[in-house]
């Protein structure tokens, strides 16, 4: 549903309707938001790329540029912008933040919570032993829920290796939980 309304609300975007960016950025924050988390190493960093991802976002919309995919740009946007800042002030990923994005995600069963807790805390580790493009197309796929279409055009790789790189990671991972 949201896919047909996000021409309508692009076009009000590029005519200055701050209210639909507005209903757009409610739409899209928190996914943003929980996607560069998992990469920064706080939550005001996190939060100050969120914000800055927005505000690229707004300015190209407001100069009238064509997007194809949305959801694809916007994740490339925030994808870019966790590499500049990693090459401005390289950080760390912690742990104890990784294991915060879980609940993020707002879950209230306390006994599921900590379940999901434990069983994240042992795949964000493992997660960390992988290489960067297994981890991002990984994190893509089953974190944030895109498809390998609109993962390929936020890494800027063919579909088809967005596929070999999640199988392979997959299998790095499973190799790594094992031990």
């Amino acid at each position: 549903m949201f896919k047909i309304s996000e021409k309508i609300l692009f076009h009000q975007i590029k005519n200055g309707d701050e209210q639909a960016f507005t209903v757009f950025y409610n739409h899209y924050r928190n996914k943003i938001y929980r996607f560069v988390y998992f990469k920064v190493a706080s939550k005001e960093k996190a939060q100050d790329l969120t914000s800055e991802v927005f505000i690229k976002i707004f300015n190209y919309l407001r100069e009238g540029q064509k997007i194809e995919n949305f959801q694809a740009f916007l994740y490339k946007t925030a994808r870019n912008l966790v590499i500049d800042s990693y090459r401005t002030q390289p950080d760390e990923i912690s742990l104890e933040n990784l294991v915060e994005t879980q609940e993020v995600a707002g879950d209230d069963d306390v006994s599921k919570n900590f379940d999901l807790k434990f069983d994240f805390e042992k795949v964000s580790e493992a997660l960390k032993k992988l290489p960067d493009n297994y981890r991002d197309v990984l994190v893509l796929r089953f974190i944030e829920e895109l498809s390998f279409d609109e993962i390929a055009e936020t890494i800027g790789e063919p579909s088809g290796n967005c596929r070999v790189l999640a199988h392979r990671g997959l299998q790095q991972l499973k190799n790594i939980l094992k031990k």
